[in-house]
């Protein structure tokens, strides 16, 4: 008989009204694969365990403050990154990501798009990136949104490597016909590809 495994969202939501046995389940459900995820940034498991119990430790600290979060599994996952990140830092290590943030100067500089146009296409992107099939949208936001590599991803979601790169591609190719559609003209691939990078 499969086992069903409780809602994260639902897990959030007791946990917010102060449910210890909630965030006790929570703890069982995600502790493996949070720290399989931060050992792959740290190399250690004995720093990786600490990123995720500290994450844990503030999580019930903080539960009373915590806003609405509209997917629990990826916030988790983002801030083991950012703690990672942050302990990469602290010990001196390069950190192989760009963690420069897109700000609207710098899309102003670097993109074609006025900053009007930039607001309209990328909320009509968030609408359509919504509208995804469930589990397009899930690996999307992992890997676009919180910068998940598709191995991770496959672990994470219990697929293949393969199955998520497919859905990754479907969703990416969905997006750029809907974009173009939106625009009424057919950008360059390489226009594109820079578009949907600073829109994303």
């Amino acid at each position: 008989m499969q086992r069903i495994e409780p809602d994260i969202q639902q897990l959030f939501t007791r946990i917010k009204e102060d449910d210890k046995e909630a965030f006790n389940c929570l703890f069982r459900l995600k502790y493996e694969s949070l720290l399989f995820f931060a050992k792959s940034y740290l190399g250690e498991t004995g720093k990786a365990g600490e990123v995720v119990s500290d994450l844990f430790v503030w999580l019930w600290m903080n539960h009373e403050r915590i806003g609405d979060i509209g997917s629990p599994e990826i916030y988790l996952f983002k801030s083991v990154k950012n703690r990672c990140l942050n302990a990469l830092r602290d010990s001196s290590k390069v950190v192989p990501l760009d963690e420069q943030p897109i700000t609207e100067q710098s899309l102003a500089d670097s993109n074609p798009l006025s900053r009007m146009e930039h607001k309209e296409l990328s909320a009509r992107l968030h609408a359509l990136i919504e509208n995804l099939p469930d589990q397009q949208k899930q690996v999307f936001k992992m890997i676009k949104e919180s910068g998940l590599s598709a191995r991770q991803t496959a672990k994470i979601l219990h697929l293949s490597h393969r199955t998520v790169k497919t859905h990754l591609y479907k969703a990416v190719k969905k997006l750029e016909e809907e974009i173009t559609l939106y625009l009424g003209y057919s950008p360059r691939k390489k226009q594109m590809k820079k578009m949907m990078a600073v829109l994303w």
